[in-house]
């Protein structure tokens, strides 16, 4: 019998997790796509948020307290009962506020409305035994199976933050983004980020503080921000604190013509309009179309599609230029937790490097003598960096 939308939130959540497992979705896509079908409250849809992210960017964690008294391979179980443990134990070991016999009756419940009654004993025996395990006791074989289990990494990724950051690796894997909460942009045209507070703190937000960039502020949503009626009026815009200091590292100017060269989906762009009082030329580029369509979207003002890698022939000699290229994204591992298991392949990394070198050069023809270029990555990648700056000089 189901116990209300409490229950249908982790129903939801489950149906994320084995979209992710069995056709490779992205956890942001399947989540989306999973929402729309389930009608959750606000309240329901950020609990079902909450263990999706969660489960994923704990899943080897999990796996590792589970193991310890499941007499089975999470794998080898019938599906979906490995998620449905690790669902009821991101619960019992993150979410103070659900009680444990609650997070341990749901997956029981999970186990049946899903065709696997026979294995509830199973699900309840484990759960309950996995509340007390003491994680001080394990022992681990060297320090990259020690990142591998407590940052929740998969070796590629736990070998290349142990090579580059041995003394920031666990930190760098088990930090929380914005402090866990999002990162938004005031519209200075409707008002500051102190005004923008109060007014989120009017409109039903938990929290809302100034971020560390100026003109940024940190909140809180029972739901998505999408949801609250200040961003569907333009008071803000969701982007983080990082994203929009490589923005603010433009300096635009009114007046001047400005190109921001991999603009999708859109943040730093309209940042960029603020910066220049919404005077000058900007132009937003991408090479993908329907990203195209989100620039659009976001900021109502011309987009010119462009392979970046390219001069286009229509773009003019620009005052300063954003690349924030594609990268790797081992920087946002917090944000992103289908990045962290994912393989690191020497193939792959060559493309990247040779498709950021063909950028930087392509804004460097477009560069008027003496203008600025902001080059940025969301990636901690030395190759991606440091290294590639270095060859472009």
């Amino acid at each position: 019998m189901r116990k209300g939308n409490t229950a249908n939130a982790r129903e939801c959540a489950l149906s994320v997790l084995v979209a992710c497992r069995r056709n490779g979705a992205w956890a942001d896509a399947a989540l989306k796509a999973q929402l729309g079908k389930c009608a959750l409250n606000a309240q329901d849809a950020a609990l079902c948020s909450r263990i999706v992210y969660g489960v994923m960017q704990n899943e080897l964690l999990l796996n590792w307290y589970l193991s310890a008294y499941c007499t089975q391979k999470l794998d080898h179980l019938q599906p979906p009962l490995s998620d449905i443990l690790r669902i009821g134990a991101y619960q019992i070991l993150f979410l103070d506020k659900v009680p444990d016999h609650a997070a341990v009756s749901e997956s029981v419940e999970l186990c049946r409305t899903n065709g696997r009654s026979a294995a509830s004993g199973l699900v309840n025996a484990v759960l309950r035994k996995a509340c007390s395990y003491d994680l001080s006791t394990a022992s681990f074989k060297n320090e990259v199976e020690r990142l591998m289990v407590l940052g929740s990494a998969g070796r590629d990724v736990a070998e290349f933050l142990h090579k580059n950051y041995p003394d920031e690796a666990l930190d760098i894997l088990t930090y929380k983004a914005d402090g866990g909460m999002t990162s938004l942009r005031a519209n200075p045209l409707k008002g500051s980020a102190d005004e923008l507070c109060a007014k989120l703190m009017a409109s039903g937000a938990k929290e809302a503080k100034r971020g560390i960039v100026p003109g940024s502020v940190l909140a809180r949503f029972e739901g998505s921000p999408a949801e609250n009626e200040l961003f569907r009026q333009g008071y803000f815009h969701v982007e983080g604190q990082a994203s929009q200091l490589a923005a603010l590292c433009v300096d635009a100017q009114p007046g001047e013509t400005v190109i921001d060269l991999c603009a999708a989906p859109g943040g730093k762009t309209i940042l960029l309009a603020e910066q220049m009082h919404s005077t000058g030329r900007l132009y937003s580029c991408d090479a993908a179309e329907n990203r195209v369509g989100l620039i659009r979207t976001a900021v109502q003002r011309m987009g010119l599609t462009n392979d970046a890698t390219k001069v286009n022939p229509a773009l003019p000699q620009a005052d300063r230029i954003l690349a924030d290229v594609p990268c790797s994204g081992l920087g946002i591992l917090a944000k992103k937790p289908d990045l962290r298991y994912k393989k690191l392949e020497p193939a792959r990394e060559a493309e990247l490097l040779a498709t950021q070198s063909a950028i930087l050069d392509t804004a460097a023809q477009l560069l008027k003598a003496g203008g600025r270029l902001v080059y940025s990555t969301c990636t901690i990648d030395p190759a991606e960096n440091q290294q590639q700056i270095a060859s472009f000089l």
